[in-house]
């Protein structure tokens, strides 16, 4: 197959739209969700792969519209009674449709990390693993539709197989993100990830699990599409199987196949200088310039009106309604942060600022989950503390006007009183026990 051919294929076969629709269609529709993966590297990586429930049909529907091109041109009796075998007529559409298949999905990729690269602060080479993994799905889907398209020469086999391919993916999707479900719902969608995050990774394992399937699976769909004969075509399933049985030893067991955390991305990146430090992820470190001011001022302030304040402030990975309760540190003050997509943090100064002192300077605990008079208590107890630490009205919001009406009745205390109360409040928040905090700060805390 000379290179003349394979460019005489690309021009003239349905190779072009494959690409130009995984690019056009797929780069618009990353952008879409540019607020779930901007600036991150892993996420971008996610995202794309779970468009594939989407791309992967439109690559099994045009593989199979280009299987039948001989037909619709009624040019198939003429072109099978020449000499060359079927295999070296074929290959050259084959391999054109499954190169812009992989150029298509290369460029969606792209046009993501054109955004990513000028705001990210760390690039996991796991990343780079599950988009490629991702092309992989595009060439297997393609050669997969041809070889549906040859054996069902229809002119309903294309939009079939695509409603086909999208029933499997988004029927796998619905439950992929749980660790009960068998291994191999894992093979059969494009994204079998779910639980996301900002400091989440996928273990080698499962790329390298979907990697033999899918190679297998191109085999026997190239073999399927090549081969002429019946017992051929049945024989080109083998690989596939091979493939499937090995992949599904590879596959780890229960949550591991889902994204596990990634120490690397939560590891502190901290600005010192002057002190007192303040910590992000290194995933976040674009934020920290956002962070490091308000968080200064709320370690100010907490000293400044609290005794055994807290002398530094680290960003945590883990959110506090993920989390079972567990005491917080004393000396250091934990806060969560969401990375804006075009850099920097997604909260203003302000908002940082009456987040960190919310609560009296601690997160909020998991025990109330689950019981909305007990959650609604304590954040109104903690408003109420971030507004008496900070001598201001509660910001806007739900329960802001119950906050208030707290706030000045804690300020009509004696000073030493109010000090008391807040005080009890975070010695509270920080071990957090099942307690209502609003009972402490009115005093009936028994």
């Amino acid at each position: 197959m000379s290179g003349r051919i394979l460019r005489i294929e690309i021009r003239r076969s349905s190779a072009l739209w494959l690409a130009l629709g995984a690019a056009l269609l797929g780069t618009p529709l990353l952008y879409l969700a540019v607020d779930g993966w901007g600036g991150r590297w892993m996420l971008l990586a996610l995202w794309q792969r779970e468009y594939l429930f989407i791309l992967w049909p439109m690559a099994l529907g045009l593989g199979a519209w280009q299987a039948g091109r001989d037909r619709r041109s009624r040019t198939e009796e003429l072109v099978a009674a020449t000499a060359r075998p079927r295999w070296q007529r074929v290959l050259p559409a084959a391999v054109a449709m499954a190169l812009c298949g992989a150029a298509g999905y290369c460029l969606m990729y792209a046009g993501g990390a054109a955004q990513v690269a000028a705001y990210a602060s760390y690039l996991p080479g796991q990343s780079i693993v599950i988009a490629g993994v991702g092309v992989l799905w595009m060439v297997s889907g393609v050669w997969l539709g041809m070889t549906v398209g040859a054996l069902a020469p229809a002119r309903l086999t294309p939009p079939v197989t695509a409603v086909v391919g999208a029933t499997v993916a988004l029927v796998a999707i619905t439950d992929r993100g749980y660790a009960h479900v068998p291994k191999a719902v894992h093979l059969l969608t494009p994204s079998p990830f779910g639980f996301w995050g900002d400091f989440v990774t996928v273990l080698g394992r499962v790329s390298v699990a979907h990697t033999v399937w899918l190679v297998g699976l191109a085999v026997s769909a190239l073999a399927g599409f090549l081969c002429s004969t019946r017992t051929t075509r049945t024989a080109a399933v083998l690989p596939a199987v091979a493939a499937a049985v090995v992949a599904l030893a590879i596959l780890p067991a229960g949550r591991q196949r889902l994204p596990v955390p990634d120490t690397a991305a939560a590891a502190l990146v901290c600005d010192s200088e002057p002190e007192p430090a303040v910590c992000v992820t290194r995933v976040h470190a674009g934020a920290l310039t956002d962070l490091r001011d308000p968080a200064r001022q709320a370690l100010a302030t907490l000293s400044a009106k609290l005794p055994q304040a807290p002398t530094a402030v680290h960003e945590t990975p883990e959110s506090w309604y993920e989390v079972p309760p567990a005491p917080q540190p004393q000396d250091v003050l934990l806060v969560e942060l969401e990375l804006a997509p075009w850099g920097g943090a997604k909260a203003g100064p302000d908002e940082l600022r009456w987040r960190l002192l919310d609560g009296a300077g601690t997160r909020p605990c998991a025990y109330t989950l689950g019981n909305p008079d007990a959650a609604r208590a304590n954040r109104v107890a903690r408003l109420a503390a971030a507004a008496w630490l900070t001598d201001g009205a509660p910001p806007a919001g739900p329960d802001r006007d119950a906050a208030l009406q707290t706030w000045q009745a804690l300020g009509a205390l004696p000073a030493a009183e109010q000090r008391d109360r807040v005080a009890a409040l975070r010695k509270a928040a920080l071990a957090c026990t099942e307690v209502n905090l609003l009972d402490i700060l009115a005093g009936d805390d028994g």
